[in-house]
């Protein structure tokens, strides 16, 4: 397809650390667009001060913003006037562990967060993907030369046991995961697939899953409008595990808060939910893979995480979660 064809979105740096807008202007240097999506992002870096000469005052556009150490009243104030210019663009914050980006993010329903000093090319890539196309379903933005499905693609329905669910799964995916990562790799199928089961199928509160601890029977009727879908895809550098409900009733804000209690800000000593018995699971597979969280309210929730063959790969903590609206 000709390149004149294809539109031409602004997605814009705005911070100071110019080693950071680099990287970034690295990752967009080396990422192939085609014609598959139908635009090509147009990246430069600029002053905060200066964000109203680079995004449009309507249609599609992104901005990394740069969270500082500072504090973040600044940001708050850029973020917030952004949104009043144009509501369509999109943000993705670029945060220290020292700030609590945590606190942006819900007050703005920012789903997006991503460590400065961890994040690479195939990171921005799925962001940009998912931010500017709506393409969030599934796993094609993190899987740019293809994938290969299976062998695990199943959909449970009817009288079924949580543990043989887990345990199939789990087996299922077991000789395509590296040996070392295969106890924690089991962790994360049995946490997605319980919180899925609570929220999905059993109809557990997070408030009753927090104060009362509740988890879902050992056996459950699944009917077949709720069915959960399970599938793992491959290629040469990871797997990709995708849990799907059809209800969609958790939400951004649900998971942002999860993930806050039990991560680390700055000088705390500790996490403040370190003692909570729901959330940890979540925050594992968040810190030890790449963690997704895809919500389209009332219609249907999907969770994927991403195990590289390559274990460092994995350890970039990245919050990814998008909530829309089905009208």
């Amino acid at each position: 397809m000709d390149m004149d064809l294809l539109l031409r979105i602004p997605v814009v740096f705005l911070g100071s650390d110019a080693a950071l807008a680099g990287r970034l202007k690295e990752c967009y240097a080396g990422i192939s667009w085609g014609a598959e999506y139908r635009m090509v992002p147009r990246f430069q870096a600029l002053p905060a001060k200066e964000w109203r000469s680079a995004l449009p005052a309507a249609g599609p556009g992104m901005a990394f913003v740069e969270i500082t150490d500072a504090g973040t009243e600044g940001e708050s104030k850029l973020i917030r006037e952004i949104g009043v210019m144009n509501s369509g663009l999109q943000v993705v914050l670029l945060a220290d562990d020292d700030v609590d980006y945590f606190q942006i993010a819900s007050g703005f329903r920012i789903g997006n967060v991503i460590k400065k000093n961890r994040f690479d090319t195939a990171i921005v890539h799925a962001l940009t993907i998912r931010l500017l196309t709506g393409n969030i379903f599934g796993f094609a933005p993190y899987f740019p030369a293809g994938f290969t499905v299976g062998p695990l693609y199943r959909t449970f329905s009817g009288h079924v046991a949580i543990e043989t669910v887990i345990e199939e799964c789990y087996q299922a995916c077991q000789p395509y995961v590296n040996a070392d990562e295969l106890s924690s790799f089991r962790i994360f199928i049995h946490e997605l697939l319980i919180n899925t089961f609570s929220y999905a199928i059993e109809g557990i509160s997070p408030e009753d899953r927090d104060t009362k601890l509740l988890r879902p029977r050992p056996e459950v009727d699944i009917a077949e409008r709720r069915a959960i879908k399970i599938s793992l895809v491959t290629d040469h550098e990871k797997v990709g595990v995708s849990v799907m409900d059809s209800t969609g009733s958790l939400s951004m804000l649900r998971v942002l808060q999860k993930l806050r209690r039990q991560s680390k800000i700055g000088g705390e000593k500790m996490p403040p939910g370190i003692w909570d018995e729901s959330g940890r699971g979540m925050s594992m597979v968040y810190r030890y893979s790449r963690f997704i969280v895809n919500i389209l309210k009332g219609v249907r929730t999907e969770t994927i995480f991403l195990q590289y063959h390559e274990k460092e790969l994995n350890r970039f903590e990245s919050i990814i979660i998008t909530e829309v609206n089905p009208f």
